[in-house]
Parts: structure tokens; sequence; C-alpha cells
């Protein structure tokens, strides 16, 4: 295996994982919203959390990742311009 088809390899799965980190981000994201919405329905001190950092985190990397994962081999060819044939 050449130098840059495991850099391709290691790309993806860095790619694949910053996609399942995004979506657990997202998740949780949905879940607080979910959440907040119960408790503004209940009688409570009105002390509700943010969801927003969830979403500032998640939406982003799941766009950063799917590209990483899906345009590998772009970034192999500009990191490795004259290896690639």
């Amino acid at each position: 295996m050449k130098a840059s088809e495991l850099f391709g390899v290691v790309v993806r799965v860095a790619g694949f994982l910053v996609v399942l980190y995004s979506l657990w981000n997202v998740w949780a994201g949905f879940e607080g919203i979910l959440e907040n919405v119960l408790q503004l329905n209940q009688d409570s001190d009105g002390g509700t959390s943010s969801t927003f950092s969830y979403f500032a985190f998640g939406l982003p990397g799941l766009v950063f990742g799917l590209l990483c994962f899906f345009l590998a081999d772009w970034i192999v060819k500009l990191a490795y311009r004259d290896a690639v044939s």
C-alpha cells in the first residue's frame, strides 16, 4: 500500500468519525429541544438549557465530515500531486 493510499484511508476514517460525532450532536440538539418544549408546558422555574451549541458544532461538523469522506480522493490529489497518477 502506497503512502497516498494510506492517507486516503486515514482521511475517510477521520471523516466517518467526524460524521458520527456530528450526528450525535445534532441528535442531542433535537432531544434538547423536545425537553425544553416539555419543560415549558409544565410549571417550572423557567431555567432551560440552550441547545444552540449542539447545532452550532453538529451541523458544520457534519458537512466537514461528509466532505472529507466523499472527497477523500480530491484531498489526496491535493496532498500528493506528483505521486498520484
